[in-house]
């Protein structure tokens, strides 16, 4: 099944990443963890919507497949509530 969760540690790099209604907020730009401590922080997201990439905590993440990564904020609220990544 194509929407069978997946870990972070097989999440890539322009995974789309949706807002609560489902709308597009962006695509993986990076998956930020430690691997060596197998500790997930979150995404940063690439989008049209913003100037630069946006971080994602992983407690903002509500899953994750090989076709999307959905996360527990409306779009309408992503620019404001998501921190800049460097």
């Amino acid at each position: 099944m194509a929407d069978e969760p997946i870990s972070w540690m097989t999440l890539g790099e322009g995974t789309p990443v949706l807002a609560a209604d489902g709308e597009e907020i962006g695509t993986v730009a990076e998956v930020v963890a430690d691997r060596q401590k197998d500790i997930f922080s979150g995404i940063a997201v690439k989008s049209g919507l913003f100037a630069n990439k946006r971080f994602v905590p992983a407690d903002l993440i509500e899953s994750m497949s090989a076709n999307a990564v959905r996360v527990g904020l409306p779009a309408t609220e992503a620019d404001a509530r998501l921190d800049p990544y460097p």
